[in-house]
């Protein structure tokens, strides 16, 4: 390959008017020089042309969705578990517009927050045209979210982010009325080993965990947890030396880097990145944790204190109707005391508790004190507040006009619980529509899959080891299991009759003998795995090719969404691929989208 960095020809071979001298054209040295430079001119126009062409035939394939257990029951229409829902996921958005109309939202206060929020972003244009519908009586929004993973964590936070964009998109021409796709960043959670580490495939192929070590605030929601940046920058470093070098890995890697030093906790880390991935589309996002949407949520939490019998009551009622029509324990728990709200106390996001006298404290006994007094800290400072997993629905319904949730399969069986919760307001679950999935698909995945005529949907929900395993099989022709072991029991029976002389002589020798035939089975083993690999050479580079297939689009034995992460797949193929393909996806009922880079 034409080495890029090679210095153009020298200024004193060339005329004034930089035509090149026929003297010069003889110099060796200055005709390999121009050779180089006429050959890399051609290798970049083939690689340009090899872009376009791709960018062209650039596909996507959808199969149905393939889901288990409730979420499969949900989107199959089971009469018994749609039941635990007030509207079907798709369908009934007109009728779900025509409800939210007679409800106050304080659209003009929830537009001036979010306004004030993405001023500190980069990218925020297109989200601010977006958040100006809300000027609209009219408007409503799409709304789904995720935890603030590390470069924005698995790649379903993607699909949940596109999902909601497509959604909105669809319902807008459908219902003739702005409608706008927001991201909820759950930077209220305090679960920090979920997200501080992402999922990257390295050199040999493998799939390795890069861990970022950073100081951390314990028991602190991820909105409060800081960037430390040596250690964030250190990380990034690790995450690029395990990715292959590409024409794109230093600009994508300072791009991050710069996001990171501009980010002052690991939710606007997130925030950056989410924005500038969907930067043409217009993503809103908002963080709960902020304390400008705490304020907007006083009303709920004095409610949800007020109410907070009825609360627990309703989580119970909702737990014992799931149990009894899915056979099995619940998909939320919680302990009887939960109030189903936490309390941040001294930098520590802790559980909220309902007492038999009434009152409420922390979780650990801390803070005891009657409702009023609770109800009076909720309105001088909801910003200390925040919802739980059962809650958080609610919370969402009283602050945004929600036309529809958009939901993972466990956030889609989850929602079947918070029914109760809702009627007892007087409001009504919005339809909860799950997200597509998605699926990457390499050109490298993409040519194994042609060369062994392997389903890509089939590789992507089961892997490929029975079929790596069947190529093996069928090109073994000794059994080298069975020859190690009649080899290895003949050669025992000499050893123990050596061993039986040596006995006679030094009955002491014991642990010498089963050394002995330790170092005796290493040797069989030795030539048992050089027999196994012989007969195998031939076939190696297509298992290897399988192998590696598994691993692209079925890692860990688990869905390439639920472990690898975005950045690898930008790596690869740069940012104008990638964005360009978030254009090319389409809005699918029920579907796994597979997208040929």
């Amino acid at each position: 390959m034409v080495n890029a960095s090679k210095a153009p020809i020298s200024t004193s071979e060339t005329g004034e008017d930089g035509d090149e001298h026929p003297a010069a054209l003889k110099s060796s040295q200055a005709y390999s020089l121009l050779m180089d430079v006429l050959l890399y001119t051609y290798a970049v126009y083939i690689h340009s042309h090899e872009i376009e062409e791709r960018s062209v035939n650039m596909t996507v394939e959808s199969f149905p969705v393939q889901l288990q257990g409730w979420a499969h029951c949900y989107v199959q229409g089971d009469p018994t578990v749609r039941a635990f829902y007030d509207y079907p996921p798709f369908g009934e958005e007109d009728r779900r517009w025509r409800e939210l109309q007679n409800y106050d939202f304080k659209r003009d206060h929830l537009r001036k927050a979010l306004y004030q929020y993405h001023q500190k972003y980069d990218h925020r244009a297109k989200a601010l045209e977006q958040i100006d519908k809300l000027q609209d009586e009219r408007s409503v929004v799409v709304v789904g979210g995720q935890q603030a993973g590390l470069l924005t964590g698995p790649i379903y936070t993607i699909s949940k982010a596109l999902s909601v964009l497509l959604k909105a998109e669809e319902e807008e021409k459908k219902l003739g009325i702005p409608v706008l796709p927001i991201f909820w960043i759950a930077g209220e959670d305090h679960d920090w080993e979920e997200v501080n580490h992402i999922f990257v495939h390295n050199h040999d192929g493998g799939v390795s965990k890069i861990k970022y070590e950073g100081r951390t605030n314990t028991g602190a929601p991820v909105s409060e947890q800081p960037i430390d940046l040596p250690a964030m920058q250190w990380w990034l470093q690790s995450v690029f030396r395990n990715y292959r070098e590409t024409p794109y890995s230093r600009r994508l890697h300072d791009q991050l880097a710069s996001f990171a030093k501009q980010s002052a906790n690991v939710s606007d880390f997130f925030a950056e990145v989410m924005l500038w991935l969907f930067r043409r589309q217009g993503l809103v996002l908002i963080d709960p944790q902020q304390p400008l949407f705490r304020q907007l949520m006083t009303d709920t939490w004095t409610q949800l204190i007020e109410d907070n019998d009825q609360v627990r009551r309703a989580f119970t009622s909702a737990q014992e109707s799931v149990e009894r029509v899915n056979d099995t324990r619940a998909f939320l728990e919680a302990t009887e005391d939960h109030t189903h709200l936490f309390y941040s106390a001294e930098g520590k996001r802790e559980k909220l508790v309902a007492h038999p006298d009434g009152e409420l404290s922390l979780h650990n006994g801390l803070y005891k004190m009657s409702r009023a007094d609770w109800l009076r800290e909720a309105k001088n400072h909801p910003e200390k507040f925040s919802a739980n997993v059962y809650t958080r629905p609610l919370v969402q319904e009283m602050l945004l006009p929600v036309l529809t949730f958009v939901a993972g399969p466990g956030e889609a069986a989850y929602w079947s619980m918070v029914g109760p919760l809702f009627h007892h307001y007087g409001r009504r679950v919005p339809p909860v529509a799950p997200r597509a999935q998605h699926t990457y698909v390499d050109r490298k995945s993409e040519k194994t899959l042609d060369a062994e005529g392997l389903s890509v949907n089939e590789v992507a929900n089961e892997g490929a080891s029975t079929y790596a395993n069947a190529l093996e099989e069928k090109n073994r022709k000794l059994d080298t299991e069975n020859l190690f072991q009649k080899s290895l029991a003949l050669a025992g029976e000499g050893q123990q009759m050596l061993a039986n002389a040596l006995y006679e002589l030094a009955p002491s020798e014991e642990r010498y003998v089963e050394k002995n035939y330790q170092r005796m089975q290493e040797v069989f083993q030795d030539l048992q795995q050089r027999i196994e690999q012989k007969q195998l050479e031939d076939i190696k580079p297509k298992v290897d090719n399988v192998q590696q297939l598994e691993q692209r689009l079925y890692p860990n034995k688990q869905p390439q969404e639920r472990v690898l992460n975005i950045v690898q797949f930008l790596n690869e193929y740069g940012e104008d691929r990638l964005l360009a393909l978030f254009d090319q996806v389409k809005s699918e009922t029920f579907c796994h989208q597979f997208i040929y880079l």
